[in-house]
């Protein structure tokens, strides 16, 4: 293979075939590390790839049309490119004009999808309340049709066939109404296609870049400008991810002061080795289910 070709590998999460770089390209999951061939050795044949099925695809919007779950992923993708890039700058794997260039880029194309986002939520939703406000409308129709028909102004007949094209319309609006809501609940549900100790990764690994910039900034090892734009655009992703994770950080820190009080309550021999391990699996447990 010639020096100046570009070496691939398959991604273990996608399966798809990319460039062997830290991050896969398509999905940005950590690639395996490629292994650096020594001069003077002849390199191993290489063994056919073995066949990969992928794994069947996971919904997590539920019910959500497929456009919609698209326009989710691909916010959640913008999100960790930036994170992705923000290593490679940190570790010095590429300059500040580049980074910057990309950074803005991919800050810019996420802006856009959430700005799709949000139209599309305002639509769906003037759709629903328009939808409801006819089912409620039927519901009266149907209580009249019987009343007139009660009172003998309309007949068996055409009492009949009335209400079979309300109750027709009536299931069809209700299918409409429940498509709506699981289009709404996923778009309101930014990093939906993540689960929260993903989420909680990701708040911590951009915590510490954005110490680590802070000090690159009292170095002099990135412009004020640059560190301005990074920091704010940081503060910004932090603050959303604390409002989604903030419940269950809050139960995890309750159930830690249980274990702490468990922890004084068997050093003053209140309790013994077997129950104190039992109710410390038990209250482990329960943290490990907060982040599942």
């Amino acid at each position: 293979m010639s020096i100046l070709e570009e070496r691939r590998i398959r991604c273990p999460s996608c399966g798809r075939k990319v460039p062997a770089m830290r991050y896969c390209i398509y999905c940005g999951a950590k690639l395996p590390q490629a292994t650096q061939q020594i001069g003077g050795l002849q390199p191993q044949p290489q063994q056919p790839a073995p066949s990969i099925t992928k794994p069947a695809k996971r919904s997590f919007f539920p019910g959500a049309k497929d456009e919609i779950e698209q326009l989710m992923s691909r916010i959640t993708v913008m999100h960790e490119r930036k994170a992705a890039l923000l290593d490679f700058f940190i570790s010095g794997e590429v300059s500040e004009k580049v980074f910057i260039k990309l950074y803005r880029e991919y800050s810019g194309k996420l802006n856009d999808y959430l700005k799709v986002r949000m139209a599309k939520l305002e639509e769906l939703k003037g759709s629903l309340e328009e939808k409801k406000n006819r089912l409620s409308d039927i519901a009266m129709k149907l209580e009249e049709i019987e009343i007139r028909t009660k009172v003998g102004e309309i007949d068996a007949a055409t009492y009949n066939r009335k209400v079979e094209e309300l109750r027709d319309e009536e299931r069809r609006l209700s299918e409409s109404i429940n498509s709506l809501n699981a289009d709404i609940k996923a778009l309101e549900n930014i990093f939906g296609d993540k689960k929260p100790s993903e989420l909680r990764d990701l708040e911590i690994k951009l915590e510490k870049f954005k110490s680590s910039l802070g000090k690159m900034g009292e170095e002099g090892k990135v412009t004020q400008e640059t560190l301005n734009f990074v920091m704010e655009d940081l503060e910004k992703t932090l603050k959303l991810l604390d409002s989604l994770l903030k419940d269950r950080k809050e139960r995890e820190m309750r159930i830690r002061e249980q274990l702490e009080t468990l922890q004084t309550r068997y050093k003053l021999s209140e309790l013994s080795i077997e129950e104190y391990e039992r109710r410390k699996r038990e209250l482990q447990a329960e943290i490990d289910k907060i982040w599942e």
